[in-house]
C-alpha cells in the first residue's frame, strides 16, 4: 500500500472512531450562519499572502471556502473524508465540485490551511498530518482551546503547540503569525471568537 492510501486508511479510520460525527447535527444553521461572515475575513487574510497561491484546507468540512478562493483566483482544494461533509458541501455550495476532494493524491501545495480541526485529532494523528505535508513552505492554522465542546479532545497552549510543532519540524512564523492576527483584529468586531490569539503560521 503507498503512503497515499496509508495515509487516507489512517485518516478515515480516524474519524470513524470519533464519538462526534461531523453531519448535519455538527454544521447546524448557527455554524453555517457564523461562517457566511467568517469565510470573506479568512479569504482576506489568506490573499493577503503573495506566496499563496496553491491551497490545501484540510479537515474542510462543509467545504465554505472552496468556491469563494477559486472564485478569487487562487488553486483552492478542500480536503475531507466524510462523504456527509462533502454532501453538505453539495447542498450548501457546490460550484467547484472537483475542488472537494475525499483522496489526497498531491501534496505540493504553497499552504496548508486547517481551521477548527486539530483540536478534534491526538497527538499521533497530528503527527501524521504534519508528516504528509513535510514539503509544504507554510502550515495555517486555527486551534480552538475551548474546553466541553463535542469533538475537543486535544487542548493544548500556546507554548505547548508551539513546542509540539517544534519537535516535528516547524517553526513559529512570529511576524506572519502577528500580521495575520492584527489583521484579523482589523476585520472581526471584537473578536470574541479568539481567531486572533488561536491563529498560527508554522513554517520550515
Amino acid at each position: 500500500m503507498n503512503a497515499f492510501k496509508k495515509f487516507r486508511c489512517r485518516v478515515t479510520s480516524i474519524l470513524r472512531a470519533r464519538d462526534v460525527k461531523y453531519d448535519e447535527d455538527f454544521f447546524t444553521e448557527a455554524w453555517f450562519s457564523n461562517w457566511s461572515e467568517l469565510q470573506y475575513i479568512l479569504a482576506d487574510l489568506v490573499l493577503a499572502v503573495p506566496s499563496w497561491r496553491s491551497v490545501l484546507d484540510f479537515g474542510c468540512g462543509p467545504g465554505v471556502m472552496i468556491d469563494l478562493m477559486n472564485q478569487r483566483g487562487l488553486d483552492y482544494t478542500g480536503y475531507d473524508p466524510s462523504p456527509g461533509a462533502r454532501a453538505l458541501y453539495l447542498k450548501h455550495y457546490g460550484q467547484c465540485p472537483d475542488k472537494f476532494v475525499s483522496k489526497l493524491n498531491k501534496d505540493d501545495f504553497d499552504v496548508v490551511v486547517s481551521f477548527d480541526v486539530l483540536e478534534h485529532m491526538n497527538d499521533d494523528e497530528i503527527d501524521l498530518f504534519i508528516s504528509k505535508f513535510a514539503n509544504v513552505r507554510d502550515i495555517l492554522v486555527n486551534i480552538s482551546r475551548v474546553p466541553g465542546i463535542p469533538g475537543h479532545i486535544n487542548l493544548k497552549t500556546d507554548n505547548q503547540w508551539i513546542a509540539f510543532f517544534e519537535l516535528r519540524g516547524r517553526v513559529l512564523n512570529k511576524t506572519l503569525t502577528a500580521t495575520l492576527r492584527n489583521r484579523y483584529k482589523n476585520l472581526k468586531e471584537n473578536c470574541s471568537d479568539a481567531w486572533d490569539r488561536n491563529m498560527f503560521v508554522f513554517s520550515l
